[in-house]
């Protein structure tokens, strides 16, 4: 794989530019149905709780089932997999029906490059990236079944979403890189001792 592009969808999975674009889609349904924004925010703390004790127990007490090649779960696979499918739906929730199925698919799509590219990148094994899609596509799923007719955000807010892309790409830029990979092992490591 081209590193450009390497780079690239690492970058869109990253927890830096998806985090404020997950937040910006709950403020505006906050704004719609407070009921939605509650369990979107539920849902994605149930996936952050995912990766990160997945990523703990292997840090820190060596969990791991090496027999399938799994020792953690794709965090970039599971936010790009909540988000993304669900971004689209938002952005063409009053489009023609195939329409909107496509934008869904895209998403869909965009998060399994992502995925992929964690594997290609020797940052994550099948295993891990397969649990990870599934793990973010439980997410969007519940989501969409349960709110698909409250999810859409009006044209005129679509420059929120953008802002808050774009504030996070300048962030990214401008902001020093604390890996959270790091992070976890510094925690990992204080839970060990």
């Amino acid at each position: 794989m081209p590193a450009a592009l390497d780079t690239l969808l690492t970058w869109m999975g990253d927890s830096r530019l998806v985090l404020p674009v997950m937040a910006a889609l709950g403020w505006l349904w906050w704004k719609r149905n407070p009921r939605v924004a509650l369990e979107w925010a539920i849902c994605l703390g149930a996936l952050a709780t995912t990766v990160v004790v997945s990523k703990l127990a292997y840090k820190a007490f060596g969990v791991d089932w090496r027999t399938i090649g799994f020792f953690t779960v794709s965090g970039h696979s599971a936010l790009a997999a909540a988000l993304y499918p669900l971004l689209g739906y938002a952005l063409l929730a009053d489009a023609p029906p195939p329409l909107r199925r496509a934008a869904v698919a895209l998403g869909g799509c965009i998060a399994l490059a992502i995925a992929l590219s964690r594997v290609l990148g020797h940052r994550h094994t099948p295993a891990e990236i397969i649990t990870g899609l599934a793990v973010g596509l439980v997410v969007a799923w519940l989501m969409l079944r349960r709110w698909h007719g409250a999810l859409g955000i009006p044209l005129r807010s679509t420059p929120v979403v953008v802002g808050a892309a774009l504030v996070a790409v300048l962030a990214v830029a401008i902001l020093p890189n604390v890996p959270a990979e790091r992070v976890l092992s510094h925690i990992a490591w204080r839970l060990r001792t």
